[in-house]
């Protein structure tokens, strides 16, 4: 039951795709690696380079997605510091 409830926290925070953007992005390295040092030949740059992108694509669009979330916090924390602020200015008159 612990195992479940912290990988629902986990998920929900948004680490867990980037846990996996992270996977992806250094599978494609070493994907591209191999290509450089022929060790596996079969193993085509573009797939690499593919991957790469593509887990870059996501990394960014988290940190942005994480962005607007702290704003949108912020946000909500300033209209309940205003409402707050209204209802002692109110109690004052």
């Amino acid at each position: 039951m612990g195992y479940n409830s912290s990988l629902a926290k986990f998920s929900n925070k948004g680490g867990f795709m980037a846990l996996w953007a992270f996977v992806l992005f250094l599978l494609g390295v070493l994907s591209l690696l191999f290509n450089i040092f022929r060790i596996f030949d079969w193993f085509t740059p573009f797939w690499a380079i593919i991957l790469m992108v593509i887990a870059f694509a996501m990394l960014t669009r988290i940190a942005q997605k994480e962005k607007e979330a702290e704003k949108e916090k912020l946000v909500e924390k300033i209209q309940e510091l205003e409402a707050k602020l209204n209802q002692q200015q109110k109690k004052e008159t």
